[in-house]
């Protein structure tokens, strides 16, 4: 006997069982998703409340903001952040010693993208240094070549424009654009206004100083390029009231924003056109996956966080010494619509949650205020959750799932062995020769065990069934008797034709005796099993012919009978079944009883079956 599949076996039923373990991590998994969404929902409404809270102190301290937010004014760049400079740079035209401000360069673009302008204002002791990087297809040099155009106020309030115009690169020169009502004997260059202009694959870089005390907080730049006759401009060049305004940190500001930032927060303020007036705290670092997990392996750390939840709406990083914030939130709270964000840094795991209201007074919206968070702390506990989750469920399931493996193997072979026993025992007619071994064990199986030992002092096969039932029938027929076999069939076919209506029964060669010394009672038996046979397996509307003749001095019962057609391998296979029916068994022992031997023929055209029984003849 072939052993089955391992996917038809019990190993096979019980680690699908055990496999049902998983859903307690599902659900566990399911569990903390819900409460990190809990608490995350919870984070936010607290930063908007904390930075309400900040906006309100804010408004007490009117005179450190200097403008109110309009539609359009964040992206028109009209002030200029003043950044502190820890060394002063080389005026030599080149940008090397500028590349660690390089996220708080403002920037002008033309609408058709064709000139592009990078501006950052920096101080240091007496100087202010100003870099310009302006992207032009095409330099022209000369009184009709591209030019960059300062505006400012002077120590005394007046307007003063100056203009860089030069003929090649290099050193370069501020002249003096004179006003109308100004006397013609007004100095036409600035010699304070020092610069080196120097050009390079995408345009031209021009680095500028000024002396601190050659203005006020006003200034307005702007860029012509005389190829395409576009120009640029940071701010209105005039009048002295309407230019940009150099805006520096506000110490007041500051001051009072520290007392109200919360730990592991931070908070930035700032003016009605997104500069940074203020800033306080700092932000949490972040938690590793693993923080108290006890040397968690790294596979299982990479499988925990590649199921967490990342949720961020972009990804942009905010350093702290960023001094414009161009971005989401603030620009829609400048807009008067506090807004929640959720940003994913370039480096690190967790999510920056962001915060930003409007501050407010009687005239309108004069800044806003931005606190932010990290999600490390969520993060790091559903981090330790999600592992200690995993680890106990691996566990368990490895100890389960072992222990459900072990106890199938048990089973199995002892299944195996009660097998074996009965067909080492059992010779190929069915009987059990030997007794079988008896199983101490208390269980199911035991019991089938010693019910299968118990077995072949009282159980008897169909075939000792079949036998002992003739040995009683030809009891109670006494001895045999010679007896007519076409009698027999013609008295037991009018009964068959009763029981069977609509089946054609057709009787052949009975219309003279045929002697047979036999049972007649178990002749008849074996004329209903053969007719019953031949009904079951016929061509639904074909008729059964009963024969009855003498051949080679032996009397032959024979059934024919069509069959359906069926391909050589089916038909075969379909024979071989009817063969074994039980009928045909009892059929074949009532002719053993009687030294009859029975026939079955095939026929192929058409597909029929002939099954006979073959009695010696009668005295």
């Amino acid at each position: 006997m072939s052993r089955p599949r391992f996917w038809h076996s019990i190993r096979f039923r019980l680690l699908l069982v055990s496999l049902t373990l998983l859903g307690i991590p599902w659900a566990g998994y399911r569990f903390i998703q819900e409460t990190e969404r809990f608490l995350r929902d919870a984070q936010d409404q607290t930063l908007q409340y904390t930075a309400s809270s900040v906006a309100n102190v804010m408004q007490g301290h009117d005179d450190s903001f200097h403008g109110i937010a309009r539609a359009g004014a964040v992206l028109t760049f009209r002030n200029l952040f003043l950044h502190p400079l820890v060394v002063p740079p080389q005026l030599d035209g080149y940008r090397d010693e500028w590349t660690r401000y390089q996220n708080n360069f403002s920037r002008l673009q033309s609408v058709d993208e064709r000139l592009e302008a990078e501006i950052l204002l920096g101080s240091h002791d007496r100087y202010l240094y100003l870099l310009l990087g302006v992207r032009d297809a095409h330099h022209d040099f000369g009184d009709q070549g591209d030019a960059v155009d300062l505006a400012l106020t002077d120590q005394a309030g007046m307007l003063r424009r100056y203009r860089i115009q030069p003929r090649a690169p290099g050193w370069v020169a501020a002249r003096r654009l004179r006003a109308a009502d100004e006397p013609a004997d007004t100095p036409v260059s600035e010699p304070a206004i020092r610069g080196e202009w120097q050009n390079d694959a995408a345009g031209y870089t021009l680095e500028l100083r000024l002396p601190r005390d050659l203005l006020q907080d006003r200034l307005s730049l702007r860029f012509f390029d005389a190829h395409s006759g576009q120009s640029l401009a940071s701010g209105l060049m005039s009048p002295a009231e309407a230019l940009g305004r150099i805006v520096e940190p506000s110490r007041v500001l500051a001051e009072a924003l520290a007392p109200v930032t919360p730990p592991a927060t931070r908070a930035w303020v700032t003016d009605h056109q997104g500069l940074v007036l203020a800033r306080s705290g700092r932000l949490a670092a972040d938690a590793p996956p693993g923080t108290g997990a006890g040397g968690m392996p790294w596979f299982l750390e990479k499988l925990i966080l590649a199921v967490l939840p990342g949720e961020a709406d972009v990804t942009a990083d905010l350093p702290d010494d960023q001094t414009h914030l161009f971005m989401r939130p603030v620009v829609d709270a400048l807009a008067g619509r506090p807004t929640s964000l959720r940003r994913r840094p370039g480096t690190g795991d967790a999510v920056v949650v962001s915060a930003a209201v409007p501050i407010r007074d009687s005239a309108g919206i004069k800044g806003a205020v931005l606190v932010e968070q990290t999600t490390g702390a969520i993060l790091s506990v559903q981090n330790l959750t999600l592992q200690r989750l995993f680890g106990i469920t691996l566990l368990f399931f490895s100890v389960i799932g072992i222990g459900l493996l072990a106890f199938a193997a048990r089973l199995v072979a002892r299944i195996d062995r009660v097998r074996h026993a009965v067909e080492a025992k059992t010779d190929p007619d069915g009987h059990v020769e030997k007794p079988l071994g008896r199983d101490g064990s208390r269980d199911e199986i035991g019991e089938l065990e010693r019910s299968l030992a118990a077995l072949p002092g009282r159980l008897q096969t169909p075939d000792d069934c079949v036998r002992a039932t003739i040995i009683r029938l030809w009891g109670e027929a006494s001895e045999p008797v010679d007896c007519d076999l076409a009698g027999l069939l013609r008295g037991r076919i009018e009964r068959l034709r009763a029981a069977y209506r609509g089946v054609d029964l057709a009787l052949q060669g009975a219309d003279r005796p045929v002697s047979i010394t036999a049972a007649p009672d178990l002749v008849a038996e074996a004329i209903d099993q053969l007719v019953a046979q031949a009904v079951r397996l016929r061509r639904p509307g074909s008729s059964i012919a009963i024969r009855c003749r003498m051949r080679d001095d032996r009397a032959e019962l024979a059934v024919y009978h069509e069959v359906p057609r069926l391909p050589p391998a089916a038909s075969a296979d379909a024979l071989q079944r009817a063969c074994r029916a039980p009928g045909m068994r009892w059929v074949q022992l009532i002719g053993e009883f009687h030294g009859a031997a029975l026939r079955t023929r095939e026929h192929k055209d058409p597909a029929a079956v002939m099954v006979s029984l073959s009695f010696p003849r009668g005295a």
